[in-house]
């Protein structure tokens, strides 16, 4: 039975090379749909950014050590895994999109349902992301 405990240490990646492929695809468009969400609302950059390097620990370890050293992403995704924080210049596009997105929906739907429905939406989203923490700015633990 020693050959089944788990190790911590142990290589997570997928063994098939079509599934390790396929691992650091879904990372590659995870990464690729972050990029966008630190300019686009609606697409939550950090969870991208998180769920990038979850796919790419599965593929390939410097895919993974990639992403978390990313001058963009790196510090995003310390900041959450760390802290559960949101570095302010962060905040601030995030909540400034918002804003430019609700006058957009407003110039295209007007005063309708979909508009009151989307600026709920766009609020609760807002009030999340300017009620997280700020990083400490304390260094931590590399994750390499």
């Amino acid at each position: 039975m020693s050959g089944l405990s788990p190790d911590p240490a142990a290589d997570h990646r997928a063994r098939s090379p079509v599934n390790r492929a396929l691992w650091i695809v879904l990372a590659a468009l995870c990464f690729g749909i972050g990029i966008l969400g630190i300019f686009l609302p609606l697409l939550p950059a950090t969870d991208f950014m998180l769920l990038a390097v979850i796919c790419a620990s599965k593929g390939s370890k410097r895919f993974e050590r990639w992403i978390r050293r990313n001058r963009f992403a790196g510090p995003l995704i310390r900041a959450w895994e760390e802290e559960r924080a949101i570095p302010l210049p962060a905040k601030l596009v995030s909540i400034a999109m918002m804003f430019f997105s609700a006058w957009v929906i407003w110039i295209h739907t007007g005063f309708n349902w979909v508009f009151w429905l989307l600026l709920m939406v766009l609020t609760v989203v807002g009030t999340f992301v300017a009620t997280r923490p700020l990083p400490s700015g304390k260094p931590h633990a590399s994750h390499d």
